[in-house]
C-alpha cells in the first residue's frame, strides 16, 4: 500500500474504465486538498482510505461550505420553522439558497429530525445563521465518515470535530441535504392539440 506523496501524485496504473478514472480523479483531488490543508494528518493516509472518500470531500471549498450549511439546516429544520422574524429567514435564504430553503420548509413534519435527536445550536440573530448552520453541518459531514485516518485528516483540514451522532444517521442527513439541494427539472406542461385536448 502506498502512502500519499507531498504532491498527491497517483501511482502509475493501466488504463481504466470511465468510472474508475473518475474515482481516481476524485481521490487525487481529495489527497491534494487534505495534504494542502492538513499535511501532518494527511501524510499517513493510504490510497485505500481515499477510495472511501465521499464526493463532497472533493468539492471546492465554496461549494463544500454551502453543503455544510445545508446539512446544518436539515438538522435545525424543526427550529427554523419556528422563526418568524424576517432577518433570520432572509439570512437563511442567503446562506442556503432560496430553492433549498423553500424545499426544506415544505418538508412534511414527519420528515423532520426530532429536536432531541441532534440538538440545533441557539441561533438568536441573523448574523449567527450562516456560521451556526455551517459548523453544525461540518460536524455532521465528518460524522458521516467512518472512524479512522480519513475522518481525522478531514477533521484537521476542516478545523472541526465530528458530531457524536451515529454514522448512519449522519450519512442519511447528508443524503437528505444533497437531495433537497439537487437542481430540479422544470415542469413540462402537457402539449395540447389545437382543439385543446392533451396530445
Amino acid at each position: 500500500m502506498s502512502t500519499l506523496t507531498a504532491t498527491g501524485a497517483l501511482p502509475k496504473a493501466r488504463p481504466d474504465a470511465p468510472d474508475a478514472v473518475a474515482r481516481r480523479r476524485r481521490r487525487a483531488t481529495v489527497a491534494r486538498k487534505l495534504l494542502s490543508a492538513a499535511p501532518k494528518a494527511a501524510a499517513g493516509l493510504e490510497w485505500d482510505a481515499l477510495d472511501t472518500a465521499p464526493a463532497w470531500l472533493a468539492l471546492p471549498d465554496t461549494e463544500l461550505m454551502v453543503l455544510a450549511r445545508q446539512v446544518g439546516a436539515v438538522v435545525c429544520a424543526s427550529n427554523m420553522r419556528l422563526w418568524i422574524d424576517g432577518a433570520r429567514l432572509a439570512a437563511a435564504r442567503a446562506a442556503l439558497g432560496a430553492p433549498f430553503m423553500q424545499a426544506l420548509l415544505a418538508l412534511p413534519e414527519a420528515e423532520l429530525l426530532p429536536r432531541n435527536v441532534a440538538p440545533c445550536p441557539m441561533i438568536d440573530g441573523a448574523e449567527q445563521v450562516a456560521a451556526q448552520l455551517r459548523s453544525t453541518g461540518l460536524a455532521v459531514l465528518l460524522a458521516s465518515l467512518a472512524s479512522g485516518s480519513l475522518r481525522r485528516a478531514a477533521g484537521a483540514a476542516l478545523g472541526t470535530q465530528a458530531s457524536s451522532m451515529a454514522q448512519v444517521l449522519a450519512h442519511s442527513l447528508v443524503a437528505r441535504a444533497q437531495k433537497l439541494g439537487a437542481p430540479r427539472a422544470p415542469r413540462a406542461s402537457a402539449a395540447k392539440s389545437p382543439a385543446g385536448v392533451n396530445a
